[in-house]
C-alpha cells in the first residue's frame, strides 16, 4: 500500500480585536489539499454557527401549486421517455417514478420523483424510499447503456430543497449518463491514473485502507459501503466521503448494497436535522476509463444558508477561485456524526 500524502498547512492572522478592547488577538486557520485531485479548501472554524432553516409554512402550501412531481400532475405534466429506452413511458420501482428531465443538462438527464409526498424534512426519508429511488435510476442507466455502450459515464444526483439549488421542493433526484465524465468526475479519474502510475497502487483501497487505520475521519460502514469525512471537503459545513467497495460500475451495486447505502443516507440526516441542517447536495459517481479503474463512490455536502440574513453559503473564495470554505473541521465532523453509525 502506497502512503497517502493528507496535506494540511497552518496559517496565523492577527487582528486588534473590537470586542475584546482592540486587544492583539491571532485566529487559526488551515488550507488543505485533496490527497487525490490536489483542489484545496480552507478551514474556518471560527466561522461556525447555528444555520438558518427556517421555510416558512406558507411558502412550502404555495409551493405545492402546479408541483409537476405531485400525484396529481405528474401523469400529464411530465416527459416520457422515447420506446427505445422505455416503452412504458415511464419507469417505476416501489413509489419512485422515472422520466426525463423536462429542461435537460446533458443527451440523457432524468428526474426519479421519489415519493407521492410533495415536502419531508430528511429525517423522514426512509431507507425504503431512497433505495427504490436508486433502483429505478439504475434501470435507467442500464436500459441507455445497452442502447449505448459508450455511455458509461453516469451520475445520480440530489439539491434538496432551495438552499442547495432545488427548484421543487418535491424529493427528487436526477440522473445522468453520458460519454464523456464531467470536469469532477474527470479529475477524479486523472487522479487515479496519475496516483497508479506513480505508485503502481489503486488510489480508492489505499485511501479506505489509511482512513480506518488513522480514524480521525472513518464514521463506519454498512455493508461494503463505507462511510468518513473528506479531508479536503468541497462544502461550507464539511463533505461525506462514501465509497463502494469493490463495486466498479452502478451494474456492480446490488439490492443490497442500495439498501445498505441508504441506510447510512439516513443516519447522515439524522444527524443533520439535530443540527438545525434540513438541506443538501448528493452526488453518486460511476464509470472508469479505458486504462484508468475506479470504484463507485458518492460525496454528501450539507448545505445551509448563512445567519442572519439567509446569504447563501457560497462566496467568491469556491466561485472564482476554486477553493472552498468549510466551517467545520472534518475530524470534528467525524466526531459529531460517528455515533449516529454506532
Amino acid at each position: 500500500m502506497a502512503k497517502i500524502e493528507f496535506y494540511k498547512k497552518q496559517i496565523q492572522a492577527w487582528l486588534l480585536d473590537p470586542k475584546d478592547g482592540f486587544k492583539r488577538t491571532s485566529l487559526s486557520l488551515e488550507v488543505r489539499k485533496d490527497p487525490l485531485t490536489g483542489r484545496r479548501c480552507r478551514i474556518l472554524p471560527f466561522r461556525r454557527r447555528l444555520p438558518d432553516t427556517r421555510i416558512p409554512t406558507e411558502l412550502i402550501e404555495a409551493s405545492r401549486k402546479g408541483c409537476p412531481f405531485c400525484p396529481d400532475q405528474i401523469e400529464a405534466f411530465t416527459p416520457r421517455f422515447i420506446p427505445e429506452i422505455a416503452p412504458e413511458g415511464r419507469i417505476r420501482k416501489g413509489r419512485a417514478v422515472l422520466f426525463p428531465n423536462s429542461f435537460p443538462y446533458a443527451r440523457h438527464n432524468w428526474v426519479v420523483a421519489l415519493t407521492e409526498d410533495h415536502f419531508l424534512q430528511i429525517d423522514r426519508f426512509t431507507k425504503e424510499m431512497l433505495r427504490d429511488g436508486f433502483l429505478v435510476a439504475g434501470e435507467g442507466i442500464a436500459r441507455v447503456e445497452k442502447m449505448e455502450p459508450g455511455a458509461r459515464h453516469s451520475s445520480i444526483n440530489c439539491n434538496y430543497l432551495p438552499q442547495a439549488g432545488s427548484g421543487l421542493f418535491h424529493p427528487h433526484f436526477q440522473v445522468v449518463a453520458q460519454e464523456e465524465p464531467t470536469a469532477k468526475q474527470a479529475a477524479v479519474l486523472e487522479g487515479l491514473k496519475r496516483y497508479h502510475s506513480e505508485t503502481g497502487s489503486f488510489f480508492w483501497q489505499d485511501c479506505l485502507s489509511e482512513e480506518k487505520a488513522i480514524g480521525e475521519r472513518y464514521i463506519g460502514s454498512y455493508g461494503n459501503i463505507h462511510f468518513w469525512a473528506s479531508f479536503s471537503p468541497v462544502g461550507i459545513l464539511g463533505e461525506i466521503m462514501i465509497l463502494f467497495r469493490e463495486r466498479e460500475t452502478i451494474h456492480d451495486v446490488s439490492t443490497k448494497d442500495w439498501t445498505d447505502f441508504s441506510e447510512g443516507l439516513v443516519q447522515i440526516f439524522k444527524y443533520l436535522i439535530d443540527g438545525r441542517v434540513v438541506s443538501f447536495n448528493l452526488s453518486l459517481y460511476s464509470g472508469s476509463m479505458e486504462d484508468t479503474r475506479s470504484w463507485v463512490y458518492a460525496r454528501l455536502c450539507p448545505r445551509t444558508a448563512m445567519p442572519p440574513w439567509s446569504t447563501s453559503d457560497i462566496n467568491y473564495f469556491e466561485k472564482l477561485h476554486d477553493e472552498v470554505i468549510c466551517v467545520v473541521s472534518p475530524e470534528d465532523l467525524c466526531k459529531e456524526l460517528k455515533p449516529y453509525f454506532e
